[in-house]
């Protein structure tokens, strides 16, 4: 007579408990913070201003909602760690990110840039990450670096993963602050015509194209007309909320880009999928309906050659640096 062992089932293995999702008030937003100072209603206005903003004629501005942006992760003491290095043909020979945490359901965004973020709760620093990708072995990425939260989000050496110097969550739009009605900072933007070789403003590097007097330097800040009565557009709660943003705070141009495009963290960054109810079921909101030729752009003040010098540590990179 065969026997019938009766097993007990083996114990589901429960998947790892990860911190929950990042919100922008986590990043670069201390009180000298330069990305969350108004623009004053006097600000001087460069007097180039109306030639660089009729550029934006034919272009449709969108924001970047499930396409070339950027998720962002939360890390803590628990999160897996690894040794990224950089595959960049511009990288320092022997540079490595050592120690990066990187959570289990991290993942990079699909398109061809591959931008992804990590803050590190324990360190209070931000990793960010271009062309990321993870392998049998751990993550690779043509680019990685790390600066602290708390700081301007600004590399002064530019090795960043964003054209402009600038940490890559910097400027993101933020589906809590939609929901509230309110974003507090200054965002950033990508644009088709930018100045070659020169920077201003709060950039400090540059992937700029064009030799055109009209194209724009990487780092221009402008801000929407002070004097657009914003309830009389008829615009969505969202677009009404990034239309005042624009007008209390502005935005900064950023990177290059094929079109004329702002940035709102990827949903991959939450647990559930914020955008439905803000933006719709779409890769690129379009916000066409705010008057974007009543942009003015601020002074830009005298050009910057790019820094072309070593890499400038910070406490967050400095164990990384040769």
């Amino acid at each position: 007579m065969l026997s019938v062992i009766a097993c007990a089932a083996p114990e589901p293995v429960e998947p790892p408990t990860e911190p929950v999702s990042a919100s922008g008030t986590q990043f670069f937003r201390g009180p000298k913070s330069p990305w969350t100072a108004p623009v004053p209603r006097d600000a001087d206005i460069d007097p180039r201003s109306d030639a660089y903003v009729a550029m934006f004629e034919d272009l449709e501005p969108v924001v970047s909602v499930r396409r070339f942006t950027v998720p962002v992760f939360l890390a803590d003491e628990t999160t897996p760690r690894f040794t990224v290095r950089p595959t960049a043909e511009y990288a320092v020979p022997g540079y490595a990110m050592e120690q990066v945490p990187i959570p289990h359901r991290a993942q990079p965004d699909p398109e061809d840039d591959g931008h992804m973020a990590v803050l590190d709760q324990t360190s209070g620093c931000v990793y960010e990450f271009y062309r990321a990708q993870r392998t049998e072995n751990g993550w690779t990425a043509e680019w990685v670096n790390a600066t602290p939260a708390d700081g301007d989000g600004i590399y002064p050496d530019g090795l960043s993963t964003r054209a402009a110097g600038f940490s890559n969550p910097i400027g993101l739009i933020w589906p809590d602050e939609l929901r509230a009605g309110h974003i507090p900072y200054a965002l950033v933007f990508a644009y088709p015509f930018t100045r070659a070789d020169v920077t201003v403003g709060l950039a400090t590097r540059t992937d700029g194209r064009s030799t055109d007097p009209a194209a724009l330097p990487i780092g221009a800040h402008l801000r929407l007309d002070p004097s657009v009565d914003i309830d009389a557009l008829g615009l969505s709660p969202s677009e009404r909320t990034i239309a005042r943003a624009l007008q209390e705070y502005g935005m900064i141009l950023a990177d290059s880009s094929g079109g004329f495009t702002l940035y709102a963290a990827h949903p991959a960054s939450f647990a559930a999928d914020p955008y439905p109810s803000l933006f719709g079921d779409v890769a690129y909101a379009g916000i066409g309906a705010i008057p974007f030729d009543r942009m003015q752009v601020l002074s830009l003040g005298e050009p910057e050659e790019r820094y072309t010098g070593p890499p400038i540590p910070n406490r967050c990179n400095a164990a990384s640096v040769d």
